[in-house]
């Protein structure tokens, strides 16, 4: 192999599979150009080889351990969802010292501390910058732009699908069970939308964002969950004459404030998801369609906030690009290194 080129093997080549391929075809030149590296898709795991992809030069397989066993595949991208048998394909991969990108959140919800302490005991990555608002680029602004800083309060619209479906029940006053059809034949939804539509999905991206944020494992168990499923059109109309709209929102606060970082403990933090009817001045009322938004308030900065496309195969797959190039700058380096030190 190369010494600027890097190998990847994705396990999983759905929606968000085929948009990574199609991110490092579309700018392969640029990274070439700019970092002086080759992303190589050489093999793909997949359910069934006979099906139709928008790939080419990727080699498909059923059998997870052609690409958990191959030498040259330095890096595993993990995209396809849900806990098993994915857990177990993750962890084999971190313990053979692969690095690992993933954008799974309920498995980043149910095993991330475990998985991301494999990581660093091997010395290698696991990336997830996917796994919470689809394109928005918000876990390395926490991890790098707010390392000086420390979050009080997160509240966020995390589900794309959910808000999706909202958004039409007030502006074209849909009903849930319409509006529920019309993003699953726009791709917005799953055909089985109950992680969407019972909030698990943003829960589980809550929980991620409470251990970037405030440095705890909140346990999913413990977030308070409740859905959009029980909405009613004559609802949402009476409040949409009041001025508010509703919106699935995700929050996580500091209780008391007197303590910090490692110091707090998981009873000090309230964890939830639910349905807000908010008024046209939050913010995040203006968070429409399949955009997530994410407001942040810090000790120091104050109040932060983000809003991008939340659901799509393209909008995650590039945040799982920039995961994979993250990783493959680093592999570069580490293998010029050893070959000088040959």
């Amino acid at each position: 192999m190369k010494e600027n080129t890097v190998s990847i093997g994705l396990l999983g080549c759905g929606n968000v599979g085929q948009g990574v391929v199609k991110g490092i075809l579309l700018h392969s030149n640029k990274i070439l150009r700019k970092l002086g590296i080759t992303l190589v898709v050489s093999k793909a795991l997949v359910q069934d080889i006979s099906k139709e992809r928008a790939i080419e030069g990727v080699i498909l397989t059923q059998k997870p351990q052609d690409i958990l066993d191959d030498p040259e595949i330095e890096v595993v991208v993990e995209v396809m969802g849900g806990e098993h048998p994915t857990y177990s394909y993750i962890k084999e991969a971190l313990d053979k010292g692969k690095h690992v990108v993933t954008a799974n959140k309920l498995l980043l919800a149910l095993h991330g501390a475990e998985l991301q302490e494999i990581a660093q005991r091997k010395g290698i990555c696991l990336l997830y910058e996917g796994s919470v608002l689809g394109g928005i680029p918000i876990l390395r602004t926490i991890q790098y732009g707010l390392a000086g800083d420390q979050v009080k309060k997160i509240c966020g619209i995390l589900n794309g699908t959910t808000n999706y479906i909202l958004t039409q029940m007030v502006e074209s006053e849909k009903g849930y069970e319409e509006a529920l059809q019309e993003a699953q034949e726009a791709g917005y939804a799953e055909s089985d939308p109950t992680m969407d539509v019972t909030g698990l999905d943003a829960a589980c991206k809550l929980v991620i964002l409470c251990r970037e944020c405030f440095d705890l494992d909140i346990p999913l168990e413990e977030v308070e969950i409740k859905g959009i499923q029980g909405l009613t059109p004559e609802e949402v109309a009476e409040q949409k004459r009041q001025g508010r709209v509703p919106k699935l929102v995700a929050e996580a606060s500091i209780i008391d404030q007197s303590s910090s970082g490692l110091e707090k403990s998981r009873e000090g933090i309230i964890a939830k998801v639910g349905v807000q009817w908010l008024s046209r001045e939050a913010i995040l009322s203006h968070v429409s369609g399949v955009d997530n938004g994410l407001s942040l308030e810090t000790q120091l900065v104050g109040d932060l906030f983000w809003k991008g496309p939340g659901a799509g195969g393209l909008a995650t797959g590039g945040a799982v690009l920039s995961d994979i190039v993250e990783i493959a700058k680093k592999v570069v380096v580490e293998r010029s290194i050893g070959n000088a030190a040959r």
